[in-house]
C-alpha cells in the first residue's frame, strides 16, 4: 500500500511516503522551491517522493493531510465571533480569511489524488504525536505535543501503546506556549514563527530578571495545567502583525519592543532568558503530571515548541522519564510522515516495523551529476583518493568546508547531509562563521557532531542524540579544549554519529581526531540567513562562492578557493 503524507499548508509544506509500513521519502516543498517556509500544497516534494519510489501519483492509494478543516473553522469562527465587540474589523477579515483559506486547502489538496486516492483530513495533534510515536524506538509511550495552533488546540496530551494512540486531554487557544513564546520572539525584533531558536541562543547570555513577573503570565495549575494570563497579551483579538502580540501592559512594564537592526540591550537577553526559563517550568510541569497520570517511562514529543533543544535539554535532565524521543522534523512539515503511518496502521492493522535512526530521506545525487555540475561551471576540483582524509587535512589548517554528502536531512537541522563544518578547537571560529559565512548574529553558538561512543566523554549523560534536539552541558575539564561549540553558559547542542547510519561522515571525523585530538567537528547548516538548506550540487556551489567558505566536498569530489 502506498500512503501520501502531506505536512504544512500555512506554511513549512512537506510530503513523506510510506510503501507498506517503510518509511522511504521525505523532503519540505521549501528544499525544493528555494523559498523558505514555503507554504501551499507541496506539489514538488509528492513529485520527489513518488519518483524516488519509481511512482507516480495514479500509484497512491491513500493520501494523509495534516488538518481538518472543518474542526478548524468549527473551532475557530465562534471564538473569533466572540472578539467582534474588541476588535470588529479584524474579526471579520479573520472569519472570511478562514472560509476562503480552508476552502482552497481542501481543493488543492483534492488535486493531489491521481485516479484512485483517498483523501483523508487527520487531526493534526494527533498527527503530531504519530510522527513521533510511530517512528520512536518505543511500543509504550506518553505523548506531548506543543505548538502555535492546531485546528484549535495548542498543547495536546496522550498515550501511545502499539499502534493505537489516545487523548488524555488538550488545551486550547489562546493559552498557547508556542503563541507566547513567538509573541517574545516578535518583541525582540526577531521574525515570528521562523527565529525562536535565536531567543533560546540569546537566552543563555542574559539572566531570568523577570522570572517572577513571567511566572504570573503562565501560571502553572495543580490540575498539571497552566493558563496565561490575556491581560498581557493582544494576539487573541490585534492583528500582531501590524499591532503586536503583547499588550499595552506588557509594554508599559517591560519598554518598548526592539526594532529589527537595534542593538540588542541586556534588557533584552534578561527578557530571552526569563521567557526561556518559564517555557521550560511549564513544560516540565505538564511532562511531571503526563508521567504521574500514564506511569509511563518514555515520553515522546513533538509540535513546533518541541524543537526548543535548550527545553529538551532540562525536559531531560530533571523530567521524570528515563528516555525523550523529538522525531528531527517536529514542526508542522513533519506531519507528513504521522498523518501517513497513522493511516497505514489504521487501514492495515500491521504491527510497526520501521523505527527512525536518521533523517537522510531527501534527494540525493551521484557523483556522475556532481561533476557534470563542475564541468558545465568550469571549476576546478579534486578527486582525492580519501575525501575524508583531505577534508580532515583542510579542518585540521582552520579551514571551513561545506559538506554536501548523500541524501538531504528531513527537518530544520543539518546533520552531515548539507552541512557547514569547522574546527571545535579554535577560540576564533565561531565568530568567523558567524561573520563570513553564515552572516548571522554573533550571540548565535554552533552545534558538535560527535562519534555516538566518545559522546559522553565531552557531553556527561550524552549517549545517543542523532536529531541535535537536546542540549547538554560540556565536562568542564574539557571546555577549554572545545571552545568553537561551547556555548556561554557551559553547554552544546550536541549530535551523536553513528558508522551504521553515517558511515562517510563518521570516518571523516575519526580522520579529525587523528589531526587535532578531538572526536568532534562543529556542524552547522549548508545555507547563509534567510535561505532554505542547499539541495543540488548547484545550490552548494553558489553558496561556496557566495560566503566566506574556504572549500567544498561534493561526494567524491573537493573544491578548494585559492
Amino acid at each position: 500500500m502506498n500512503i501520501l503524507g502531506i505536512g504544512g499548508y500555512s506554511h513549512d509544506s512537506a510530503a513523506a511516503l510510506v510503501v507498506d509500513g517503510r518509511l522511504v521519502a521525505a523532503v519540505a516543498e521549501e528544499r525544493l522551491t528555494r523559498v523558505k517556509h514555503q507554504g501551499g500544497v507541496p506539489l514538488q516534494a509528492a513529485r520527489f517522493c513518488l519518483e524516488s519510489a519509481g511512482l507516480s501519483l495514479d500509484d497512491v492509494d491513500h493520501i494523509g493531510c495534516y488538518m481538518r478543516p472543518l474542526l478548524r473553522v468549527g473551532r475557530r469562527l465562534p471564538y473569533r465571533f466572540t472578539q467582534m465587540l474588541r476588535s470588529p474589523a479584524y474579526s471579520a477579515g479573520f472569519m472570511a480569511y478562514e472560509l476562503a483559506h480552508n476552502a482552497l486547502y481542501v481543493l488543492n489538496m483534492r488535486g493531489l489524488r491521481g485516479r484512485k486516492a483517498r483523501l483523508h483530513f487527520m487531526e493534526h495533534h494527533p498527527a503530531h504525536a504519530a510522527s513521533a510515536f510511530l517512528v520512536s524506538p518505543f511500543e509504550q509511550a506518553a505523548l506531548l505535543t506543543l505548538d502555535y495552533i492546531g485546528e484549535f488546540a495548542v498543547t495536546w496530551m496522550g498515550v501511545g501503546e502499539g499502534t493505537r494512540i489516545r487523548r488524555l486531554r488538550q488545551m486550547r487557544y489562546p493559552n498557547s506556549l508556542g503563541v507566547f513564546y513567538s509573541a517574545i520572539t516578535d518583541y525582540l525584533g526577531f521574525l515570528r514563527a521562523s527565529d525562536e531558536y535565536k531567543v533560546m541562543g540569546l537566552a543563555s547570555y542574559g539572566e531570568p530578571e523577570y522570572l517572577d513577573e513571567f511566572r504570573r503570565i503562565i501560571r502553572l495549575r495543580k490540575d498539571g495545567r497552566y493558563a496565561i494570563d490575556l491581560s498581557w497579551a493582544a494576539w487573541h483579538y490585534l492583528p500582531g502583525s501590524r499591532c503586536g502580540y503583547l499588550s499595552q501592559k506588557f509594554i508599559q512594564r517591560f519598554g518598548a519592543p526592539r526594532k529589527k537592526g537595534e542593538p540588542i540591550e541586556q534588557r533584552h537577553m534578561n527578557l530571552a532568558a526569563s521567557a526561556q526559563r518559564v517555557l521550560e517550568e511549564a513544560v516540565l510541569h505538564l511532562a511531571r503530571h503526563l508521567h504521574e497520570q500514564t506511569g509511563m517511562k518514555r515520553l515522546c514529543m513533538a509540535g513546533g515548541v518541541a524543537l526548543n533543544c535548550s527545553m529538551n535539554g532540562r525536559l531531560r535532565r530533571e523530567g521524570p522519564f528515563d528516555e525523550i524521543f523529538v522525531q528531527p522534523a517536529a514542526g508542522d512539515d513533519g506531519i507528513a510522515i504521522g498523518a501517513a503511518f497513522q493511516l497505514h496502521h489504521a487501514l492495515t492493522g500491521a504491527p510497526r516495523a520501521f523505527e527512525m535512526r536518521d533523517a537522510c530521506l531527501g534527494p540525493e545525487f551521484s557523483n556522475e551529476e556532481i561533476r557534470h555540475e563542475l564541468e558545465m561551471a568550469k571549476l576546478p576540483y579534486e578527486t582525492p583518493p580519501s575525501v575524508e582524509a583531505r577534508v580532515a587535512d583542510l579542518l585540521a589548517e582552520g579551514k571551513i568546508v561545506g559538506w554536501f554528502q548523500g541524501r538531504m536531512e528531513f527537518g530544520p537541522r543539518a546533520l552531515g547531509a548539507r552541512s557547514i563544518l569547522a574546527d571545535p578547537t579554535r577560540p576564533d571560529m565561531k565568530d568567523l562563521l558567524n561573520r563570513y559565512v553564515k552572516h548571522r548574529e554573533e550571540f548565535r553558538p554552533f552545534a558538535p557532531s560527535v562519534l555516538e561512543e566518545r559522546a559522553s566523554e565531552f557531553f556527561p549523560g550524552c549517549t545517543r542524540s542523532p536529531f541535535m534536539l537536546f542540549v547538554y552541558p560540556v565536562a568542564k575539564e574539557k571546555q577549554a579544549l572545545v571552545p568553537g561549540i561551547t556555548h556561554v553558559d557551559g553547554t552544546a547542542r550536541v549530535q551523536t554519529v553513528s558508522r551504521a547510519a553515517q558511515p562517510r561522515y563518521y570516518r571523516l571525523i575519526e580522520e579529525f581526531e587523528r589531526r587535532r585530538g578531538v572526536p568532534m567537528v562543529i556542524n552547522t547548516s549548508f545555507n547563509v540567513m534567510g535561505e532554505p538548506i542547499v539541495n543540488t550540487p548547484g545550490d552548494a556551489i553558489r553558496c561556496f562562492f557566495s560566503t566566506g567558505m574556504d572549500a567544498l566536498a561534493l561526494g567524491d569530489y573537493v573544491l578548494v578557493k585559492r
